[in-house]
């Protein structure tokens, strides 16, 4: 029984890297390359435009947005794992895994956490 398992997450997370990367491949084959002189004009919902294109914009809890999408996870299958640990010898080596897979962006968030002053506008910025 647990060959089947295996057999089905194997196939289950080959399945969604290959869809992910068919998504990749399909939206890098129908963008345009060429790079428009209006791709970088400010839209301004009808409004004659002014300003600066592509302004800077402020993303404050990007960061801890990030820690929080990787620390949940973490902690829910901890929980339902630690419920019934010892009838599922297999899931320790999935917990395990999942924790692997979630400590880069759990870094990233971290790093990206400590250059919050970067993220607040200046006042001569807005203004």
């Amino acid at each position: 029984m647990a060959e089947w398992a295996i057999i089905t997450l194997a196939v289950t997370i080959s399945l969604g890297v290959f869809v992910g990367l068919l998504g990749y491949f399909i939206s890098r084959l129908i963008t345009p390359r060429k790079e428009y002189p209006f791709k970088f004009e400010r839209f301004e919902a009808g409004n004659p435009p002014h300003g600066k294109a592509r302004g800077f914009f402020v993303m404050q809890y990007y960061a801890y947005l990030i820690i929080f999408l990787t620390i949940e996870p973490i902690a829910i299958y901890f929980f339902i794992i630690m419920s019934d640990i010892s009838s599922y010898p297999f899931s320790i080596t999935l917990f395990a895994i999942l924790i692997l897979s979630l400590i880069p962006p759990l870094i990233f968030g971290l790093h990206e956490a400590k250059k919050v002053r970067i993220w607040v506008l200046r006042k001569e910025e807005y203004s």
